[in-house]
């Protein structure tokens, strides 16, 4: 059982860590704001584009199963459950979602275009935002509900946040620094909300 003060002193960590991630994904944002995109993003760009029209389809279907709709349910079980079950625990973890997922408005502020044309803004990549969103919760409530199966969640999680970063690329819907920006900025506004919520750090050892 941890002391009241080392559990401060981890919590802290913790919004320290997420305070600077979030700050990596400011400064990212304001550097491609209004910029022509970076030798990455071109490189890649054209990579994806030259893997081929075979790779169109996986992405297509990739996108439409991780994506905002995936945010959306996860969202609504947690607030349903907590409100059946008048549990404040079941409560947190919704707000730490909604958090996490409410870091796509930043792209109202930066107005980066896309590589094709779309009518909304490119930075960060929403879906890539929804998608880490909830695998960033997910392994909060496994911390917490399932510690055991930490791992293998935490591997699906970063797995899918792959997957998703890597077709809304190849569908050429974002650039590969969107995909940076909203996992720095989501995983950054998760780990301040855990600590303002005093939810269990996902890295800290068993109790």
């Amino acid at each position: 059982m941890r002391s009241p003060s080392t559990t401060g002193l981890v919590l802290a960590g913790q919004a320290l860590a997420g305070l600077v991630l979030l700050g990596c994904s400011v400064a990212l944002g304001l550097l491609v704001r209004g910029a022509p995109a970076p030798g990455v993003d071109v490189a890649l760009h054209d990579a994806a584009l030259g893997l081929g029209s075979w790779v169109v389809l996986p992405a297509t279907v990739v996108s439409l199963v991780l994506s905002p709709g995936l945010a959306t349910i996860a969202l609504v079980s947690l607030v349903a459950r907590a409100v059946i079950a008048r549990d404040p625990l079941v409560a947190r973890f919704a707000v730490l979602l909604a958090v996490c997922w409410m870091t796509v408005w930043a792209r109202y502020g930066y107005r980066r275009v896309r590589p094709i044309e779309y009518p909304q803004w490119s930075y960060p990549s929403g879906h890539v935002t929804a998608v880490t969103a909830v695998a960033f919760t997910a392994a909060v409530v496994c911390a917490a509900a399932a510690r055991r199966h930490l791992r293998l969640v935490v591997a699906l999680g970063v797995l899918a946040v792959l997957l998703t970063a890597a077709s809304r690329v190849v569908l050429e819907m974002h650039w590969f620094t969107d995909t940076v920006g909203a996992v720095l900025a989501t995983t950054g506004a998760g780990l301040v909300c855990c600590a303002a919520l005093r939810l269990r750090p996902v890295v800290a050892g068993p109790d």
